[in-house]
């Protein structure tokens, strides 16, 4: 399957996408607020939508490119400082994000795959 490149991305698309940040805030909220690091799920999931609204607007693709990367980076960051302290839930939330933004650039995620 052809990627599809970040500046043809749909709006709609996009706000499934968004829906997606959602249910993983909804699925991790008790796990991360149990254990104190609700402040890093929700820096993390913003950082994550704010991915997406860049996605979504007219930009030069290297500033796309480069948005991307950092949150790559970040996520990565997030990964060691949770997994210290909040172990399994934090990997599998980590797996998540990263199958959404694979998801973002290789364009499978349809209408009907609303479940994650």
């Amino acid at each position: 399957m052809t990627e599809v490149p970040l500046e043809f991305h749909d709006v709609r698309q996009l706000k499934l996408w968004r829906r997606f940040v959602y249910n993983l805030y909804e699925k991790y909220v008790d796990v991360f607020d149990e254990y104190g690091g609700i402040e890093e799920l929700i820096k993390l999931l913003n950082h994550l939508d704010e991915l997406l609204n860049i996605l979504s607007i007219k930009l030069p693709y290297d500033v796309k490119i480069a948005e991307f990367q950092k949150f790559l980076s970040d996520l990565d960051n997030f990964r060691i400082q949770c997994s210290r302290y909040i172990g399994r839930a934090a990997d599998l939330l980590y797996k998540d994000v990263k199958e959404i933004i694979d998801e973002v650039f290789s364009g499978e995620v349809e209408e009907g795959d609303e479940d994650v």
